[in-house]
C-alpha cells in the first residue's frame, strides 16, 4: 500500500518543478510580437509663470554719428609770393575778416603806386581836354571855329575819359592783387593749422592755414526709413559725446534727406548742436536721441523669456492648459534685465503668463508646473 502512495507522489513533484522552473518552460513562438510597453508622460518643467506689466512706451531713436563743423575750410592765397608773416597760432579763435598770413608785398605796392599815378594822368589829360573843348565850343558858337576842330576837340575829350576809365581799372586790378597778399579769415572759427614757418615761397591757392567753426556743430548720422518717417526738420533730440560725456538737449534735427544712400540703404540726417560753451569737439563721435513717434500701450516682460523666431520675436508664455507657446510681439526696448513688447494687436490674449526662466529644451507644447513661492 505504501508503495504504491510513492508511486503516485514522484510524477506530480516533477511536474511541479518543471512549472516553476524558467528553462523548462516552452519557448515563445517564433515571430511573436513582445507585450507594448506603457506609454509615458514626459514630467512637467517646473517654472515661475509671471503676468506682463502693462506700460506705455515712448518710442524713441537712438542714432550715432560724427560731430563735424558747419564750416571748415583750408585757405590759401590766391597769388603767389614769399610768405612774410603769420598773423595767428594755432588753436587760436579769430573773429570773420581777421589777419591770418601776408606774403611779401613790396611789387605789389609799386604796383598799386604807378597805378595810381597813371589814375592822376588820366585825370590832367581829361582836364584838358574837356577845357579844349569848352574853348572850342565857345568860338564856335561865334562862328571862329569849324565843324572839324569842334568834332576833334570832341573826340579828345572822349579819349580823355575812356584813358581814365582804364587806368582806373588798371588801380582797381592793382588794389585787388595786393589785397590777395594778405589772407582773411572767411567766417569766424578756430584756427586748425598752420605754417611751419616764414620765408618759402608759394604758389597761388596753395593750402597753408586751415579753420573749422565749433560754436555750432553738426551730428551727421542716418537713419532706417521706418524711424525717418517719424522725424522732420525742427524735431528736438539730445545728443552726448561719447568719451568725454558732454551732453545737450538743445539739439534740432536741421535736415533729414528726403532719399536713401543706396550704399546704406539708410536715411541721411543732419542734427544742429549748439556749442557756445565749446563743451563738445569737432570730428568727435557722439549719440543722439530722438523722440520716435506717439506714446502707446506697451508690455514690460521678462528679458529671458523673449526668443528670436522666424526673423522677429516671440515670447514664451503659457495658458490655463499649463503647456508652453511662442507669442509672436515685437521688441521696442530692453530694459536690463526686462524687455518692453508689442504684440501684433497691441493687447495682451486674457488667460496668458509669461514664463520668467524658460527651461531647457522648451518647445511648443511642452507641460510646464507652476512653482509658486
Amino acid at each position: 500500500m505504501v508503495s504504491g502512495i510513492r508511486t503516485v507522489l514522484v510524477p506530480a513533484l516533477v511536474l511541479l518543478a518543471c512549472a516553476r522552473d524558467p528553462a523548462s518552460r516552452p519557448a515563445a513562438r517564433a515571430g511573436a510580437a513582445p507585450a507594448a510597453a506603457a506609454p509615458s508622460t514626459p514630467a512637467p518643467a517646473a517654472t515661475r509663470l509671471v503676468a506682463p506689466e502693462r506700460v506705455r512706451f515712448q518710442p524713441r531713436i537712438t542714432a550715432t554719428g560724427t560731430l563735424m563743423a558747419r564750416q571748415s575750410a583750408p585757405l590759401g592765397p590766391s597769388v603767389g609770393g614769399t610768405l612774410l608773416r603769420v598773423a595767428v597760432k594755432r588753436g587760436q579763435e579769430v573773429k570773420q575778416g581777421a589777419l591770418l598770413l601776408s606774403l611779401d608785398d613790396e611789387v605789389a605796392l609799386a604796383t598799386r603806386r604807378q597805378a595810381e599815378a597813371g589814375v592822376a594822368a588820366a585825370r590832367a589829360q581829361l582836364a584838358l581836354a574837356e577845357d579844349a573843348l569848352a574853348r572850342v565850343e565857345r568860338i564856335r558858337h561865334e562862328e571862329g571855329a569849324s565843324e572839324a576842330q569842334l568834332f576833334q576837340a570832341g573826340s579828345q575829350r572822349d579819349l580823355a575819359q575812356a584813358q581814365l576809365a582804364a587806368a582806373q581799372a588798371q588801380l582797381d586790378l592793382a588794389r585787388v592783387n595786393l589785397s590777395h597778399h594778405y589772407l582773411t579769415a572767411p567766417f569766424p572759427g578756430v584756427v586748425t593749422r598752420i605754417p611751419d614757418g616764414v620765408g618759402v615761397t608759394v604758389g597761388p591757392g596753395t593750402p597753408l592755414v586751415a579753420m573749422a567753426t565749433t560754436r555750432q556743430l553738426v551730428l551727421q548720422t542716418s537713419l532706417t526709413q521706418e524711424d525717418a518717417a517719424e522725424l522732420c526738420p525742427g524735431t528736438r533730440a539730445t545728443v552726448t559725446e561719447a568719451a568725454t560725456g558732454a551732453r545737450t538737449s538743445e539739439a534740432v534735427v536741421s535736415v533729414v534727406v528726403p532719399a536713401v544712400d543706396p550704399a546704406t540703404n539708410r536715411v541721411p540726417v543732419e542734427i544742429e548742436v549748439p556749442n557756445a560753451d565749446g563743451r563738445f569737439l569737432a570730428n568727435a563721435f557722439a549719440r543722439a536721441e530722438l523722440p520716435g513717434g506717439a506714446a502707446r500701450d506697451a508690455w514690460r516682460v521678462p528679458a529671458a523669456a523673449l526668443v528670436q523666431r522666424g526673423g522677429g520675436y516671440a515670447v514664451w508664455v503659457a495658458g490655463p492648459e499649463g503647456t508652453a507657446r511662442a507669442l509672436p510681439v515685437r521688441k521696442l526696448a530692453a530694459e536690463g534685465s526686462a524687455a518692453v513688447v508689442q504684440t501684433e494687436d497691441g493687447a495682451w490674449p486674457a488667460g496668458l503668463r509669461v514664463v520668467e526662466a524658460p527651461p531647457v529644451g522648451i518647445a511648443e507644447g511642452t507641460p510646464l508646473a507652476e512653482v509658486r513661492e
